[in-house]
């Protein structure tokens, strides 16, 4: 998940919206304008993956080593070798870390990479690994955004 200028503005408006609301005594409804700010922003996210995922092309790519990462848990992250298109050799690290070493070293897998970007890439048959948390942040918020409104319309 990478940080854009979107994303700090989105975390600006939501401290105004905050203070302003809760200054005039509509602070529910200012946490129900960050709610549907924040779908905004994550349909943006979401829209950008998905048409960077559409222009990639196919390759084999040999699973070469993992990068691990320890924060209390370790994880781990493929670091997977291919051949473009047009014959360079990358060497790139999956972007999303797993609990456990999915692949053993030398595994082939089917990938999708972008000419454009050949260090993006994503294994084929985890797609939506990029886009997934997106919705849940969407579906959780749902949720918490349904219990404001009924505070609003119980007020």
């Amino acid at each position: 998940m990478n940080v854009e200028k979107i994303d700090y503005i989105w975390a600006v408006i939501s401290f105004i919206t905050v203070g302003v609301t809760y200054h005039y005594g509509y602070l529910l409804y200012g946490l129900l304008g960050i709610y549907v700010f924040m779908v905004a922003v994550f349909l943006y996210h979401i829209y950008k993956i998905n048409k960077q995922m559409k222009n990639t092309v196919a390759v084999y790519g040999t699973i070469t080593d993992y990068h691990t990462e320890k924060s209390g848990k370790t994880y781990y992250y493929p670091v997977v070798d291919y051949e473009t298109e047009e014959g360079r050799q990358i060497s790139s690290v999956y972007t999303i870390a797993d609990s456990e070493q999915k692949y053993d070293i030398g595994d082939e897998e089917l990938i999708c990479y972008d000419p454009d970007n050949p260090i993006f890439f994503y294994f084929i048959n985890r797609k939506n690994e990029f886009t997934e948390s997106y919705y849940r942040y969407i579906i959780f918020g749902g949720v918490v955004a349904l219990f404001v409104l009924i505070a609003i319309f119980a007020y």
